[in-house]
């Protein structure tokens, strides 16, 4: 908290050339991006940094071979290069994966179509592709997917895109941003804005842990408030520009239902993934009209039904809501335009106004890096006279992300855990989680932890996760609550880390926050609540969340 603390001082008492709003993928992108220009550069963001939709995504880092139906060429061409880059910045979190698509005998496409867009994929990738595509017949596809219904299947396809931790992801983006003199803020909301004369100059933000109210002064204010960009520009008098929709995932043991790849499922409109996770499967998503706060998306039994009975459809698994051990939702901050909520177009677009102040919204996790290039190469050509500094050029397409600066990661991942295995005593499968977590800080991790030390034993038996890593995320993370650390650094919450391992971290974290016994029980209480909500569409009524108004699931 003391570190927290100075940072707060240094950002009241400095003006930065850019203050941006938002702490998901895109406003992370551009911090960093602008950082490594040389400019001056705060963020804030209102929660903990990817608690809103850049924690709830698909997880995937993919072109779109969707949006080739939408004619949405010039996406699909930026993300397939985006795609190449992240490959290659952050190896240990983007990592290469097969995808199948089955073709059923009640598909609309025919196998003929759907392999020429496949071979436009690959045209649009170019020298950038990662891997070719090939025909399975009906018999090969049921060996490659045995779990896949036989009746109905004629044949199918695959491909490769690749996955993530979209986290995990989002803190290395942040984390490199500080790395390179990017001031940084989570739990602080943006509530109003400082004017001087008809100009936006200045962020009030109210810090929602203590509720301290302070000032930071910008010549530059960027929204990249994702979901919540509506509610950032009604401070300054903007009309709205966003249609939010939801989507949610649902999370089954491997034991009911294992996929060797993501499989591709669903309609025409709406393409649903089933995406292996270690001893997990999760499938996902769904995309429905959303008009209430993001904060309060939850997945409701309309929407676990849905995933399921298209889940069912194409697997031989039977999954019901006992099934479920696990959900997660997240509303996308997409543009507002006319259509069914899944033909609403993925791309973004930057709006300038009130003066000072810059928005950006759309977009997805796979473009944040373009969108950041592109945003802080417009706020330079139209305000970069008036920063501290001039500007160099856009680094980040070159310039590893905070852990991802291995070459040959397969290499390294196999040699640092052999030496973890042999110096450490570690098992291999705490060793493999570590490096492909962490990349090249896991060491920093284990860092003051002797042989045989508390720190380097797993948070409960079964359980992956070392208790250093809870220390670590205090300590470098900025994880402030018990479950920034189960959700988002661990990923815990989500696959099975179990309440015997939401205990031992509250533990290890009050340690290194100095929480008493009784702010680490309100800690556990307030992370079994949030628990209970991933489960509440099991109640009578089904979560009667505020989003049933609106929604309509998209079929």
């Amino acid at each position: 908290m003391a570190d927290r603390q100075a940072a707060q001082e240094r950002i009241g008492r400095e003006t930065f050339d850019l203050v941006i709003i938002g702490g998901g993928f895109t406003g992370a992108g551009i911090a960093n991006d602008a950082a490594l220009r040389g400019l001056s550069v705060a963020l804030l963001e209102k929660g903990d940094f990817a608690s809103g939709a850049s924690g709830h995504s698909s997880r995937l880092v993919h072109g779109g071979l969707r949006y080739l139906r939408h004619r949405q060429i010039r996406l699909v061409r930026e993300s397939l290069r985006e795609r190449y880059y992240l490959l290659r910045l952050a190896p240990h979190l983007v990592r290469r994966a097969r995808f199948i698509l089955p073709i059923l005998e009640e598909s609309r496409d025919s196998a003929l179509l759907l392999r020429a867009g496949m071979i436009g994929y690959g045209l649009l990738a170019g020298r950038e592709r990662i891997g070719g595509h090939r025909a399975f017949s009906k018999e090969e596809l049921v060996r490659a997917e045995p779990q896949l219904r036989a009746d109905g299947l004629r044949s199918g396809l695959s491909y490769f895109d690749a996955a993530t931790d979209d986290a995990r992801l989002t803190l290395a983006v942040v984390r490199s941003a500080q790395q390179h003199g990017a001031r940084v803020l989570n739990y602080a909301e943006a509530v109003g804005f400082e004017k001087k004369g008809s100009r936006i100059a200045g962020v009030h933000y109210r810090d929602a842990l203590t509720g301290r109210e302070d000032t930071v002064r910008a010549r530059v204010v960027v929204s990249a408030a994702g979901p919540w960009t509506d509610n950032v520009r009604r401070l300054a008098e903007a009309t709205d520009a966003m249609r939010p929709t939801k989507g949610i995932h649902v999370v089954v043991r491997r034991d009911r239902l294992a996929t060797n790849s993501v499989v591709i499922f669903g309609s025409r409109d709406r393409m649903l993934f089933a995406v292996p996770h270690g001893e997990h499967t999760y499938l996902g998503t769904t995309d429905t009209d959303f008009s209430c706060d993001p904060s309060s998306a939850r997945a409701n039994r309309e929407d676990v039904a849905y995933v399921l009975e298209a889940a069912n459809g194409l697997f031989d698994a039977e999954l019901t809501e006992a099934d479920v051990v696990g959900t997660w939702a997240g509303v996308r901050p997409l543009l507002r335009e006319e259509g069914t909520p899944g033909g609403v177009s993925r791309d973004y677009a930057i709006m300038d106004g009130p003066p000072g102040l810059v928005a950006i919204a759309g977009g997805k996790l796979t473009t944040y890096r373009a969108m950041a290039e592109r945003l802080v190469d417009h706020v330079v050509e139209r305000e970069g006279s008036s920063f501290s500094r001039r500007a160099g050029p856009c680094r980040t397409r070159r310039e590893p992300l905070f852990g991802g600066a291995i070459k040959d990661f397969d290499r390294y991942a196999k040699a640092a855990g052999s030496r973890l295995c042999h110096d450490r005593g570690l098992d291999e499968e705490v060793t493999k989680r570590l490096v492909d977590v962490y990349g090249t800080e896991h060491e920093a991790v284990l860092a003051g932890a002797d042989a045989g030390d508390e720190l380097l034993q797993p948070l409960a038996p079964g359980v992956a996760a070392l208790a250093a890593e809870a220390a670590y995320a205090v300590e470098h993370e900025m994880a402030l609550t018990l479950e920034d650390f189960m959700s988002r650094r661990s990923g815990l919450m989500l696959f099975g880390g179990g309440d015997d391992a939401a205990v031992s971290a509250a533990r290890v974290m009050g340690n290194a926050l100095a929480w008493d016994t009784e702010e680490i029980e309100r800690q556990l209480a307030s992370y079994r609540a949030r628990v209970a909500e991933m489960f509440a569409f099991r109640s009578k009524s089904g979560v009667a969340s505020a989003d049933q108004e609106t929604s309509t699931t998209a079929n």
